[in-house]
């Protein structure tokens, strides 16, 4: 993921305030100070860590965030940390790479196919594609969807959903025989220009061993500004 052009500065507050909802904090906790923020709910259900613009921030019940004490936060981010902290029971580590556009150069085929808002297109491009791609892209999730159609079916989905009101999280799936010949940046183009239309800012979450969608975020100029790690905690 890029590391330069398309986020701007002045779009941090937007996200921070975001992230901070998202863990429970209060509005303004995240800023330049780089201070750890503790976010303690003893009823969570996920122990999360995020570095978001070199900041560190640790979510989940209070034993746990405590247990994240003096642990370092790129190890937590990581996830083999969290897991430690997590103790017996933590499962479903996920660990993400996180960036964000406030502006995207619009893809402009020479010859547009057609896009499908149609919730049965994008199942049905699911019905095509592994499990694991399915669950990544988490298209039936995600409310608004936009399908790139060929003559063949649904050929490539990207869909958002709205979160805190100020963010549209994106995923992407495409068919694995038409992999590498651009479907995917096409939808993802889509999607996130109708999200910034709306007055949203754009953000992904690509799973740190994906190299597909790492690339794919580079080649739509998406800026990569931070990582988060979640694990899944048993029923208290």
């Amino acid at each position: 993921m890029t590391d330069t052009g398309t986020f701007h500065t002045g779009s941090r507050g937007i996200v921070r305030l975001a992230w901070a909802r998202r863990l429970g904090l209060p509005d303004l906790s995240f800023s330049d100070d780089g201070a750890r923020l503790l976010s303690e709910h003893d009823s969570a259900r996920e122990l999360v860590a995020l570095v978001l613009f070199g900041q560190l921030a640790v979510s989940g019940p209070s034993e746990l965030v405590e247990a994240t004490n003096g642990m370092d936060s790129d190890d937590l981010v990581a996830g083999g940390a969290l897991l430690r902290a997590a103790g017996a029971g933590g499962h479903g580590l996920h660990t993400a790479v996180l960036g964000f556009a406030d502006d995207l150069p619009l893809q402009q085929p020479d010859t547009g196919p057609q896009i499908s808002r149609a919730a049965a297109d994008a199942i049905g491009l699911e019905m095509g594609c592994p499990p694991d791609d399915v669950s990544s892209a988490g298209l039936t999730g995600r409310e608004h969807r936009y399908t790139v159609m060929l003559p063949d079916g649904p050929a490539a989905c990207a869909a958002y959903s709205v979160q805190e009101g100020l963010l549209a999280d994106l995923g992407v799936l495409v068919a694995p025989a038409l992999r590498g010949r651009g479907l995917g940046r096409l939808a993802a183009s889509v999607a996130a220009h109708e999200a910034l239309a709306d007055g949203l800012i754009v953000q992904v979450a690509v799973p740190s061993h994906a190299l597909a969608g790492l690339r794919l975020a580079d080649a739509l100029g998406i800026q990569a500004q931070g990582h988060f790690a979640s694990v899944q905690l048993p029923r208290r």
